[in-house]
């Protein structure tokens, strides 16, 4: 499976916007999870989110739903070589602390190298974006 994903953090206007774009640079069609796909909320722990410098992890206030692992349903198909970019508000979803404070975050999940089989899933990882932001 030939994919890449990455993240970019728009943390202007008193918000951290989260961009992920996944590319399927292979031949045939994959399965992207919804979640992060499409969703308008999270509704668990997707992204992992630390303070910099310290590592310190930044406490996840959204609410979770539980759930059984995920099925077919929970994936969205990805045409061959095509993209796809979906951003999601964070702001409310994690305690960050008061003033300017430095952030790393990133994703990690899997992929499915046939839309149709759950036993086909292949983990990837985005690589840490590092971004500003300001918590009033």
């Amino acid at each position: 499976m030939n994919v890449h994903a990455s993240l970019s953090i728009d943390a202007r206007h008193e918000k951290v916007l989260v961009t992920f774009k996944i590319e399927n640079r292979g031949e045939r069609r994959i399965g992207v999870p919804r979640e992060i796909a499409v969703e308008t909320e999270l509704t668990r722990r997707l992204f992992e989110l630390r303070q910099h410098p310290g590592d310190a992890e930044v406490l996840y206030l959204a609410r979770t739903v539980k759930r059984v692992p995920l099925g077919l349903d929970d994936y969205v198909e990805l045409a061959p070589h095509s993209a796809h970019t979906h951003t999601i508000d964070i702001t409310r979803a994690f305690a960050f602390r008061p003033g300017t404070n430095t952030y790393v975050i990133r994703y990690e999940s899997t992929a499915l190298e046939d839309v149709r089989r759950l036993d086909t899933a292949v983990g990837f990882t985005t690589a840490s974006v590092m971004f500003s932001h300001t918590e009033r």
